[in-house]
């Protein structure tokens, strides 16, 4: 296995809550192009008119647009990496800013397949995010992939949208939301599930190898599992799993949040194992799998979204990254 990278970016433990969960990774890998996509992805969505203020500016890079491409796709080469990160991270803001928010269901499905559709031809679009969406399409065509490859794509991703909706729905009523069934459907609002056709455009359609969607599902689970765990405070005012475990076991905050990382625990074990089962034409996109799982993961240790007051994350091996990084100058996209 490739060395690993690690940037030693966690955030320092509540004084008034001592870091009490540990979870440890195994295939954490940084892309060595990672900031110089995030500056032309950021670059990108200021001209595509996604970044109008400062307020948006500060919510993208708040992302961690480096990590978030560049620990879940880290071998992937630049060109590809940077159409990744843009898919990505359009993907994320278009979800605070427009389907969390959105009222008619059926407009953005149309506007998605519309965006997504293989036949360019006369297209005037005044939404900028599907405008944008349209861009990443048009960017996989000039990859190579496939009229199939783009319908499962937006078969994925209307999936994804109807289930962000009934999640939107439910997020506040935890008393009537039983733990697995909100794991069952963040297994999809996660948005694993597209994105894991996103790591290998010629790897064909692994829906059909059902060893494969159990990858996936795996992967899916991981995430969205770390995801909850950092989102204990975040999510006071809406569903987490951490405490609808603690709800439904009657015990105390401390003891469900151990449940849901030996739950995690499981799931990494899971994925490796079934990465390992895979047929030998699939272990390169099983590979590719593992890392995007736990480099999702990692990157919720390093992104100022999240908060880690319970949770710390270990992995092997580490590459210090150079401070100067860390304190670039995103508000300059904006200047004139």
């Amino acid at each position: 296995m490739d060395s690993v990278n690690e940037l030693r970016m966690q955030a320092p433990a509540s004084s008034r809550m001592p870091v009490r969960h540990k979870l440890s990774l195994s295939h954490v890998k940084l892309s060595p192009y990672a900031y110089e996509v995030e500056r032309e992805t950021i670059a990108w969505m200021e001209v595509s008119g996604l970044i109008p203020d400062e307020r948006y500016l500060e919510s993208v890079s708040n992302m961690a647009v480096w990590g978030y491409a560049g620990f879940s796709h880290p071998f992937a080469k630049n060109e590809e990496l940077l159409l990744y990160s843009k898919y990505i991270t359009l993907w994320l803001l278009w979800d605070d800013v427009v389907v969390e928010r959105a009222t008619d269901l059926s407009a953005i499905l149309h506007g998605l397949a519309n965006a997504f559709r293989w036949d360019s031809g006369t297209w005037h679009e005044k939404d900028p995010y599907l405008r944008a969406w349209r861009s990443i399409v048009e960017g996989y065509k000039g990859l190579g992939v496939s009229p199939d490859y783009l319908h499962r794509l937006n078969r994925k991703m209307g999936t994804w949208v109807k289930t962000v909706a009934c999640e939107n729905q439910s997020v506040c009523s935890a008393g009537v939301v039983n733990p697995w069934s909100h794991l069952r459907r963040r297994l999809v609002t996660i948005g694993v599930i597209p994105t894991a056709q996103l790591l290998d455009l010629d790897v064909g359609d692994v829906d059909c190898v059902p060893v494969a969607r159990r990858v996936v599902m795996a992967a899916s689970a991981v995430v969205a599992i770390v995801n909850e765990l950092v989102s204990v405070e975040k999510d006071a005012d809406r569903v987490n799993l951490v405490a609808l475990v603690q709800n439904r076991h009657q015990c105390d905050v401390e003891s469900a949040y151990d449940r849901v990382v030996g739950m995690c625990r499981t799931e990494l074990a899971k994925l490796s194992a079934l990465v390992d089962a895979l047929p030998a034409g699939l272990q390169g996109w099983g590979r590719l799998m593992l890392h995007m799982a736990e480099g999702f993961s990692y990157w919720h240790f390093v992104c100022p979204r999240y908060d880690r007051k319970r949770i710390t994350c270990q992995i092997p091996s580490t590459c210090q990254k150079p401070p100067a990084l860390v304190e670039r100058a995103l508000p300059a996209v904006l200047s004139p």
